[in-house]
């Protein structure tokens, strides 16, 4: 539903702003608007991004008249809404740090553990068997670590 949503929203935002297809360059083609406005596709954030640009618009408003059309409500009321769980949730007061670095997966967390433990129990002058035994993994996982 949101994809046909999205798809009303393109096509009354493009009418509106008097912006064809062709007009679109860069990384968003004319193939892709006219996917996007057959609702066959979905828009990432940085095609949003970009569609919004072209029709000089902020990213959101595509967003709010999106989620309008879907919920059958107005942006306004819809807005409206929003402003109250950002401010329920304290995000009027303060943006949202950035956070530059990759989240690091679980599993290279828990190798790393498996990896100073070893390295731990080595230096206390334990061989890979021992290490094996005692940490209750594979002797290849001791070796691997070693």
């Amino acid at each position: 539903m949101l994809r046909i949503a999205f798809a009303s929203t393109l096509r009354f935002m493009r009418r509106h702003s008097s912006v064809l297809q062709a007009d679109f360059e860069g990384g968003v083609s004319q193939s892709h608007i006219s996917r996007l406005e057959r609702g066959e596709s979905s828009v990432t954030l940085e095609r949003l991004e970009e569609i919004a640009t072209h029709l000089n618009v902020h990213p959101l408003s595509l967003i709010a008249l999106t989620w309008g059309a879907s919920e059958q409500i107005s942006p306004a009321e819809l807005l409206e809404r929003v402003r109250q769980e950002l401010e329920s949730l304290d995000g009027l007061l303060h943006p949202i740090v950035i956070d530059t670095q990759p989240a690091i997966h679980p599993r290279i967390i828990e190798a790393e553990k498996v990896r100073d433990e070893v390295q731990r129990l080595k230096a206390l002058g334990h061989n890979k068997a021992e290490i094996s035994r005692l940490m209750g993994i594979a002797k290849s996982t001791a070796a691997r670590h070693w």
